[in-house]
């Protein structure tokens, strides 16, 4: 071997094992070789960021029972289960950050908060911020009053009258893709209290609400559309910088709280039901 061959063989050794010293170091001490890799900039992570200020922000519009304000006044429901466990794991505060339908993307832009809670993946969202994986799935639905003589979608809005929706929600948007007459209002509270003033001939909104409202009171019943107006599946949205390696644990933690029963625990407790299994107490006649 020539002295050169030498000098070249030494000088890759020590590449090498510069190298390997870096990666297994930074492992040890940013906690994963993955972290250290979505990190190799030296800029600390989505996660690390909320493990070093402690706490976890998450934006929540009302839509209950999925996100409903609780008993003591603080903000919560089942969608929001898989982040207070990542909330656990990281050893930090989950912190909810009441928002609107119509400025929850915003906030997120403006590091109101670090997740969007509840969210529809849609194409206009994901142009401006990124998605987890689904919590759930759903579909639109409309809720009238029970004793309307509205008994189909196509009756609704065949009707020619307004149908109110939460605005800035997706289900707002589909609706006026198909070219209904919208009334767009503040939230889901106002628009089903815009049906039960006579305003609104009905209220078009996601299956988790539609339930709650029916379930606390009977004067309103669930118009199911046939075909289908708009079905989606409700994520968190996360800001358009966020690395793969916390994505992908974010990822992990939704579809943990899934496997672990969880989820479907938390849905029984506040009477959701599947849209094949609705009981036909809560189901327009």
């Amino acid at each position: 071997m020539t002295k050169t061959s030498k000098i070249t063989l030494a000088v890759l050794g020590v590449i090498i094992v510069a190298l390997v010293g870096g990666y297994l170091g930074a492992g040890l001490h940013g906690g994963s070789p993955a972290a250290a890799a979505a990190g190799g900039s030296g800029e600390a992570t989505f996660l690390q960021k909320i493990k070093d200020r402690g706490e976890l922000r998450v934006g929540v519009a009302l839509a209950p029972p999925m996100t409903a304000q609780q008993a003591d006044g603080s903000l919560g429901g089942p969608n929001l289960i898989p982040l207070q466990e990542l909330a656990e794991e990281l050893g930090v505060t989950l912190t909810p950050v009441p928002a609107d339908w119509s400025n929850i993307v915003a906030g997120l832009q403006a590091d109101r908060y670090d997740f969007a809670a509840n969210l529809d993946a849609t194409v206009e969202r994901s142009l401006a911020i990124q998605f987890t994986d689904p919590v759930y799935e759903y579909q639109g639905v409309f809720v009238t009053k029970a004793d309307s003589p509205y008994r189909t979608s196509d009756d609704l809005l065949g009707s020619g009258r307004p149908v109110a929706t939460a605005q800035g929600s997706a289900p707002e948007a589909a609706l006026k893709n198909g070219g209904a007459n919208v009334q767009s209002i503040d939230n889901y509270t106002n628009a089903i209290s815009t049906v039960q003033a006579g305003r609104a001939v009905a209220e078009f909104t996601d299956l988790p609400t539609a339930e709650a409202q029916t379930q606390a009171d009977p004067t309103l019943k669930i118009v199911v559309p046939e075909p289908s107006i708009y079905s989606a599946t409700a994520n968190y949205g996360v800001p358009n910088t966020v690395d793969p390696w916390s994505l992908q644990t974010v990822n992990t933690a939704i579809q943990r709280a899934k496997d672990s029963g969880r989820l479907s625990q938390a849905y029984k407790d506040v009477n959701y039901f599947e849209i094949d299994d609705l009981p036909t107490t809560l189901v327009k006649q």
